[in-house]
């Protein structure tokens, strides 16, 4: 392997993801996922691409894949289709870089005019499918609706198997097969779901819809978790919230699954208004404080426009939380069928996620801030560590700072430390003796 590795992520504790040496991990990621039945190889995604992240500080990757995809037929993977998907994850794990299986759907599933779940498994019952569009089809397509109902009651489908024991099954796949990969970050359990035909106390209360959660997605989760520890007893688990949280309007009380020592919350930011975007961010840490569990933004963006990014990203960073941007496929190039370089990329995009950033930090970050005017990171933390862990010498501080942003190299000042290594990609930083924090300052050089 060359070139910048993140290094992989053993646990958490409390909302901080951490690595073997209690380093808290702080990640700056974007998404890839094949919603069609085509594999991201299939699309286009290779080694060119992962090498291209690599290289632009990118730490993890959410690599989507669907039901429908994985078994197009009830009760049978498609292994041809896992093969291919595994080989991106090699790929993506190869260069460094973290990666994220996601069970992903938009609006239930190509029966009802999207993504997702299969048509053998979409149970409507006769509900009408208005065909809307996204993401009016959440709460204006009965058909879309029914199908999640069924989906939460977990009724019987072909064969007079419960729904989700086939997902369950998915998942025990997915997890023998990437358990011994140490860069798989973990497993995010369902891409936005929907409460079913009784939502609408989801939207009226602030406070979300405690009884839902616990009809709904905590039984959901508990399954698929039980499949995934059969096979895979480290990796993280990572359950979503009802899609309504994401829109800033509405709290969570998803549970850990089955009391899961090594898991987080997956939640997205996609408000009507930028004005919603930090009550977001603020439902997430509050879950995370009722429960214990990591924090992970895994979806926010999908646009073009340099600052809404710039802002999103800044809000993330000040509430210190990993961020996965929405998405490569569609908004960081124009073409998987081309090299990620020269016209191909969206320079807007590009300018937005590429910055430096921290990685492994020996202590708990306090405040972290980027000026891309200027192209100057401050970031600061204490050395000691969550729950009052203390860092031998030998553990260093982390940087991932992409070298494309300061081609005549960048500077670095340090307060309470010291730089312990040469100018690169990988920057690390040692306190000095007795520093109760450390804050660092990375800027052009010159």
């Amino acid at each position: 392997m060359t070139g910048f590795a993140v290094p992989p992520v053993t646990g958490h504790v409390g909302r901080w993801l951490v690595d073997a040496n209690g380093r808290v991990i702080l990640l700056d990621g974007v998404n890839m996922v094949a919603k069609g039945a085509a594999t991201p190889a299939a699309e286009g995604f290779g080694p060119a691409d992962a090498a291209w992240l690599q290289q632009n500080g990118i730490d993890v990757v959410r690599l989507g894949l669907t039901a429908a995809s994985l078994m197009p037929t009830p009760g049978h993977i498609d292994q041809a289709w896992l093969r291919s998907y595994l080989q991106t994850v090699d790929q993506l794990t190869s260069h460094g870089i973290l990666v994220l299986v996601d069970l992903h759907q938009d609006g239930w599933g190509p029966t009802t005019g999207s993504d997702g779940f299969p048509g053998w498994m979409t149970i409507t019952n006769g509900a009408t499918n208005t065909h809307a569009p996204f993401p009016n089809y959440y709460i204006s397509d009965p058909a879309v609706q029914a199908a999640f109902q069924s989906f939460w009651e977990d009724v019987p489908g072909p064969g007079g198997v419960p729904l989700q024991q086939r997902v369950v099954s998915m998942f025990g796949t997915l997890a023998s097969a990437v358990a011994t990969n140490t860069r798989v970050l973990g497993y995010d359990l369902l891409n936005e779901p929907w409460p079913g035909t009784t939502w609408q106390p989801c939207l009226s209360d602030p406070n979300g819809c405690p009884a839902l959660d616990q009809s709904g997605l905590d039984p959901y989760y508990a399954r698929v978790d039980r499949a995934i520890r059969a096979a895979d007893t480290h990796h993280l688990v990572f359950p979503e919230p009802y899609v309504l949280f994401d829109f800033g309007l509405s709290a969570t009380h998803v549970a850990l699954p089955a009391s899961e020592k090594n898991g987080g919350l997956s939640f997205h930011m996609y408000t009507a208004s930028p004005s919603a975007e930090p009550a977001v961010l603020s439902h997430a840490v509050s879950w995370s404080a009722s429960t214990g569990g990591a924090l992970l933004e895994t979806e926010f963006g999908a646009t073009t426009d340099t600052a809404a990014i710039d802002r999103m990203i800044g809000e993330a960073d000040q509430a210190l939380v990993p961020w996965i941007f929405w998405t490569f496929d569609e908004d960081v190039v124009h073409s998987l069928a081309q090299p990620p370089s020269g016209s191909n990329l969206v320079a807007s995009t590009v300018s937005a996620i590429v910055r430096p950033h921290p990685v492994a930090v020996a202590g708990t970050p306090t405040a972290s801030a980027y000026d891309p005017t200027t192209r100057t990171m401050t970031f600061t933390w204490s050395t000691t560590g969550p729950g009052g862990r203390t860092y031998p010498p030998t553990v260093p501080t982390l940087f991932n700072v992409p070298m494309s942003l300061y081609p005549s190299s960048y500077a670095v000042h340090v307060t309470g430390g010291h730089v312990v290594s040469a100018r690169g990609q990988e920057l690390t930083v040692d306190p000095v003796p007795g520093a109760s924090s450390v804050t660092v300052t990375v800027s052009p050089a010159g």
